[in-house]
């Protein structure tokens, strides 16, 4: 059902609270049946026809149901009838809570799988961080109504985990939008956050949308469930308050004088719906600061938003020129995490960029290695919004080595053998046919500008790739693009490969000729290829942690928590708390009559957390030991 106006969670909430218990447990079949009702009107006023005698009235205030007395049925039932409620449950929720568009599709989430992800109003940059409730933003204490309001997030997230994805229906996730709400008034926004994320989630689930990712639903489930407890409880230390309670907007200072210098442009889509352009600088000291374009649209916005002019001063240039030229700047603001601010006050002038084999760009390539991943992890585990600017990026020489599959292969001069693969999947964008051509450039030497990938093993997302030298094996890139490629803007020919290959001819192990390996030169290593997925064992527990999101509670008492297996992986911890889950979705309380008593789950709740959490760190501890180079 399309053309319904957006309804606030205490208008859904109002309405379902209303229907008695037999009407409530019918009212996903009954949205069910109301997506195929014929919605007419205007914006102010939408009529939905249940059939020739009744119909449902939804009045909007600036195209939002902000009262249930605005949502009105005919029938004789009304308004405690399904016919209003099923129509409420098909409307968009509305979410007022102040959100800044941060390119959070810069990198994935943690949480995140990998690819763009939502955008998110949690952080811990200086803001508000306690609005209706009173709560302090300065490392005090939390109040009453904020324990209370966190204690109110954990037990709707436990009620969710018990019931899975297949048992989360309409009351549920409304009782989850309404435990957010609450949350958010009083200045919880971090746990707000999330929640409103596994809601879109659960909802995504239910209506069986292509953009639904159980491994996005799990990883926000998780911090939900973490940052609740930690609230509900006698209360964190003083100096963990501020990243556990969040902040509703990061706040821009002021900044003395900037020159910076273009690095690289990034189409973004997101799948809350955003898309644009997002652009990387450097400073002098070789910080790293980003600009911005993003606004709702697709793939088609993040397509044509490189040609946009750059909102920061009136310098006239556009994203993709400003990855080649630079930037002075004078009376400008940014946020902690180095994202530049707009505003009138704000001059820039155009200035002359930098390649990225001179100053100050090129110190980013000459950092170590393994002191890049350990910071691009951190980063990753980090809430978008204060996670620094590119804290998530790495910078990398490689040689490339061939393709495999959809990815290609490249060595380090550390001996690291890397998984390159594509930051964007969407036909519209370049990226899959750029890293295809990478691929056949066997030999090429390049710098690279990718971003980290959590979730595998030694895998990087390639953003922006330059030869290494302007005579060696490599790219021959045209003079305007200023030695390097944007492989989400431009698009690399044939005709730009410059590569050296072994002769045909030349005999190998076995007498079979080598049918164009690469030369390795001297500063590169001679790696074996490794795996881009994960650890079995791991891969094992993960699925027993995501098992219970997709089914909930009954499905792991049921299940077999193959225990023995992870023990004999040597994951010994794994093993035990997998079997402390299993124990804890089996064991209810019965009475002297054999019928289970009250469960509130909170113990299978804390098992499945805390096999979580492991999962999490041992899959990240794994992932840093494969970026690791062989002795």
């Amino acid at each position: 059902m399309t053309g319904l106006p957006a309804v606030t969670a205490p208008v859904l909430a109002e309405a379902l609270d209303a229907l008695p218990a037999r009407l409530r447990r019918k009212v996903d079949d009954a949205a069910a049946r109301a997506s195929d009702w014929p919605v007419a009107g205007t914006a102010g006023a939408v009529t939905v026809r249940v059939d020739d005698a009744t119909t449902v009235t939804l009045v909007a205030v600036d195209g939002v149901v902000r009262a249930a007395a605005d949502a009105r049925c005919s029938c004789l039932l009304a308004p405690n009838c399904l016919h209003r409620a099923a129509v409420l449950a098909l409307a968009p929720v509305d979410d007022p809570a102040p959100t800044d568009p941060v390119p959070e599709a810069a990198g994935p989430t943690a949480g995140t799988g990998s690819g763009p992800t939502a955008v998110a109003a949690s952080g811990t940059a200086s803001g508000s961080a306690a609005a209706a409730g009173g709560g302090s933003a300065g490392g005090g204490e939390l109040t009453a109504r904020q324990r209370a309001a966190a204690d109110g997030l954990w037990q709707v997230a436990v009620a969710v985990l018990g019931a899975g994805t297949v048992g989360c229906g309409v009351v549920l996730r409304t009782a989850l939008l309404r435990a957010v709400h609450e949350a958010r008034a009083n200045g919880l926004h971090r746990a707000a956050a999330s929640g409103t994320r596994v809601a879109a989630g659960l909802q995504a689930a239910r209506a069986a949308e292509s953009q639904f990712r159980l491994a996005d639903l799990t990883d926000d489930l998780r911090e939900l469930l973490a940052v609740s407890r930690r609230l509900r409880g006698t209360g964190p230390p003083a100096g963990e308050l501020r990243p556990l309670l969040g902040a509703a907007r990061q706040a821009y200072d002021p900044q003395a004088g900037l020159r910076l210098y273009g690095l690289c442009a990034v189409p973004v889509v997101a799948d809350s719906g955003y898309a644009g352009v997002v652009t990387y600088l450097v400073d002098r000291d070789g910080r790293l600061w980003t600009v911005a374009d993003l606004a709702p649209g697709g793939a088609g916005r993040a397509a044509g938003a490189g040609d946009s002019t750059v909102a920061v001063g009136e310098s006239g240039l556009t994203h993709r020129q400003l990855t080649r030229a630079g930037l002075v700047v004078s009376g400008g603001t940014a946020s902690v995490s180095g994202q530049l601010g707009t505003g009138r006050a704000v001059r820039a002038a155009r200035a002359s960029g930098a390649g990225w084999a001179d100053e100050p760009l090129v110190g980013l390539w000459a950092q170590p290695l393994a002191d890049q991943v350990r910071r691009a992890l951190a980063a990753s585990a980090q809430p978008v919004p204060e996670r620094p600017v590119g804290a998530d990026l790495l910078f990398l020489t490689v040689r490339v080595q061939g393709a495999q599959e959809n990815a290609v292969l490249a060595a380090t001069g550390d001996g690291a053998v890397l998984t390159l693969t594509v930051a964007d999947e969407h036909p519209g964008l370049p990226h899959r046919d750029n890293l295809r051509l990478l691929g056949q450039s066997v030999g090429a030497e390049l710098r690279l500008v990718g971003r980290l990938d959590p979730t595998r093993r030694a895998t990087v997302q390639a953003l922006a790739v330059g030869p290494v030298s302007a005579g060696g094996p490599g790219l021959a890139l045209p003079e305007s693009w200023a030695g390097h490629a944007d492989l989400g803007y431009d698009r690399l020919h044939h005709s730009q490969l410059r590569t050296d290959r072994v002769p045909a001819s030349t005999p190998v192990a076995g007498g079979r000729p080598n049918l164009g390996e690469p030369v390795p030169p001297a500063q590169f290593g001679a790696a074996s290829p490794r795996p881009a997925l994960g650890d079995p064992a791991l891969g094992l527990l993960r699925r027993q942690v995501e098992r219970v999101v997709s089914g909930g509670r009954a499905v792991q008492a049921l299940a077999d928590s193959t225990e023995r297996e992870l023990r004999r992986a040597r994951l010994d911890v794994g093993g035990y708390l997998v079997g402390a889950m299993s124990g804890a979705a089996r064991n209810r309380a019965r009475d002297a009559f054999g019928r289970v008593t009250d469960d509130d789950g909170q113990a299978f709740a804390e098992s499945w957390l805390a096999l979580a959490v492991y999962e999490e760190a041992a899959s990240r501890a794994l992932v840093e030991a494969s970026w690791l180079p062989r002795r």
